[in-house]
């Protein structure tokens, strides 16, 4: 690119977002258009600025970056994703580029791993981090498990968080109560929760 590289970076941890900015602000080539702090506020933010390229951690608050990810890509696929964690999820390990990402780097890598990135980024290839490998990727840890939720559940779990019972799920969706039992049963299982608290506590989205 000619032109100077926009980036946009969203990370619910800012002193984490300082540390990319200042690893970026000796070249004068990359521009920082925006930050956020949640995931809401990232897709506003992007969808606005369009940036070159959007770094987003997948773990935050309001919306997580898998579910940014696909509403950007759908929106402006000419975006690049880098997401920039502290894990691998062994699904999105096995199948990135399904997910739209384009880049890969974990938090702890270090700064010339991440202009690596960005650089490649910038010439349309694609960079998974090798350190990724040696890691330990959480494959049971709350948000991986919440990834393993299909889309009526995560939909039905968003409506348990808000305070919302069995008959007011099916109202709402349309649905019998006895499905909604059902749906409720299997996120129980799939995120090991003993009761709704325990449910609460454990996804993160």
């Amino acid at each position: 690119m000619n032109q100077p590289v926009r980036i946009f970076i969203a990370d619910d941890h800012p002193f984490f977002t300082e540390g990319v900015i200042n690893a970026l602000k000796p070249y004068e080539n990359y521009n920082i258009v925006g930050t956020a702090t949640n995931g809401k506020y990232a897709l506003t933010a992007i969808l606005d600025l369009q940036p070159h390229i959007a770094i987003l951690d997948i773990n935050m608050p309001d919306q997580n970056g898998l579910e940014l990810i696909e509403i950007i890509k759908t929106k402006y696929p000419a975006i690049k994703i880098m997401v920039l964690s502290m894990y691998m999820p062994a699904d999105i390990k096995l199948h990135p580029e399904k997910a739209g990402i384009d880049a890969y780097v974990l938090k702890n890598s270090g700064t010339q791993i991440l202009l690596t990135a960005i650089e490649a980024l910038t010439q349309n290839k694609k960079y998974f981090d090798t350190n990724i490998e040696n890691k330990n990727n959480h494959s049971e840890d709350g948000f991986s498990k919440l990834m393993k939720l299909s889309s009526r559940e995560k939909e039905i779990l968003k409506m348990i968080k808000a305070g919302n019972n069995t008959k007011d799920i099916a109202t709402a969706l349309f649905i019998s109560e006895l499905t909604v039992k059902t749906h409720r049963k299997n996120i129980m299982e799939k995120m090991n929760a003993k009761n709704v608290v325990d449910l609460i506590n454990k996804s993160y989205f």
